[in-house]
C-alpha cells in the first residue's frame, strides 16, 4: 500500500491492480488505518 501523503490523521494512499475488472485510476482517503471501506477518489477529467 504506497502512501501518497497524509494530513492530519488521514491517509491517501493507493493499491496495484485492484479489483477484477480492474478499476480506473484513483486513490484511497481513510482515517488512521488503510481499510477495504475507504473513500475512493477518481479523477474523471
Amino acid at each position: 500500500m504506497p502512501q501518497v501523503f497524509k494530513m492530519g490523521p488521514y491517509l491517501v494512499y493507493f493499491w496495484s491492480n485492484e479489483n477484477e475488472p480492474l478499476e480506473p485510476v484513483h486513490v484511497h482517503i481513510s482515517q488512521g488505518v488503510p481499510s477495504r471501506n475507504s473513500t475512493k477518489v477518481w479523477d474523471l477529467a
